[in-house]
């Protein structure tokens, strides 16, 4: 159970306690499960938010040579993937224990010039998945870094769109409009659904491997993993983007009013909504039963402008 602030007109936010006074229960208590949200902000670096307390703290310092990172399902690993200082065509990657920040693996990967990557570890952690680069496609490595699996091209297209693990070990990957998923063994992929949004993405899966949730057109969709019963989910007159679901599977952290501030940058504000299939009006005191995500002592939403993970 978390405490959350549920900001309205009516009902007011003890900044104390960063508990609402007025988020469409009438006792001001959500039950939204526990668990940590990380995600990145600006130059803060990655921070985490407990779900528990409402309280956020930095996790990972600010590091410009750091080109993505990962946790465990079960919150002990930081897979991370840094520049490798001595070389242009590699980069770092490093397993660390979170509780003592003692390295359980760290090797060098060749990714080729400006190829950097965000690896993902497998529900399992006994494998990475290194996203499609333009030299190697899709990877996929032990924890010593040993290539298990290579994938460059997909019925005679290269592979560039996102990858994620399965709760299985199989993993998802996009081509065009086109979700296919792979079997067990990597050699062989199904299609999933074909879409007809003019844009799509941010596609994420249910950790217990029932649903998907993504972004199609301005706004965020569930469907279940085999395809059927696509429903959007989110509306506004805003962009919404990166649904992540709860470690229970049973909600969605979602990112509201996507904002672009130049060429490369962007940011959101992060909420959460059920991940029941029903649809949720994002925009500013529209919806109750929209949580925005504020930190104990705060008033308003979190930001994010990268990763977001739920764990």
């Amino acid at each position: 159970m978390i405490l959350i602030s549920a900001c309205s007109k009516d009902g007011g936010t003890d900044p104390g306690t960063g508990t609402g006074t007025d988020t469409g229960t009438g006792t001001g208590i959500i039950q939204l499960g526990t668990g940590v949200i990380y995600y990145d902000w600006a130059t803060d670096g990655v921070l985490k938010f407990d779900l528990g307390t409402s309280i956020k703290a930095s996790f990972l310092p600010y590091n410009t040579r750091r080109n993505g990172w990962d946790v465990s399902r079960d919150n002990t690993w930081v897979l991370e993937s840094r520049d490798d200082p001595d070389d242009y065509d590699a980069e770092i990657y490093t397993i660390t224990n979170a509780k003592d920040n003692t390295i359980v693996s760290q090797f060098k990967k060749l990714s080729g010039y400006s190829n950097l990557t965000s690896p993902l570890l497998s529900y399992d952690k006994k494998l990475i998945l290194v996203p499609p680069t333009f030299d190697d496609g899709v990877m996929i490595l032990d924890l010593q870094g040993k290539v298990l699996f290579n994938l460059v091209t997909f019925k005679g297209k290269k592979l560039e769109g996102r990858v994620i693990w399965m709760p299985d070990n199989t993993f998802l990957f996009s081509q065009g409009n086109d979700l296919y998923r792979t079997n067990k063994e990597f050699t062989n992929a199904t299609l999933v659904k074909t879409f007809n949004f003019d844009t799509w993405g941010n596609f994420s899966v249910s950790p217990d491997g029932s649903k998907l949730a993504l972004r199609g057109g301005n706004h965020l969709w569930m469907m279940n993993i085999d395809g059927s019963q696509l429903t959007q989910v989110t509306e506004s007159n805003w962009t919404e983007v990166w649904p992540v679901f709860s470690p229970d599977s049973k909600y969605l952290l979602i990112g509201c009013n996507y904002t672009p501030t130049n060429q490369l940058g962007h940011w959101w504000t992060l909420a959460i909504i059920p991940a029941d299939f029903n649809k949720y009006n994002v925009e500013d005191k529209a919806d109750k039963r929209v949580i925005q995500m504020v930190a104990k002592g705060e008033h308003a939403a979190e930001a994010a402008d990268g990763t977001t993970l739920w764990r």
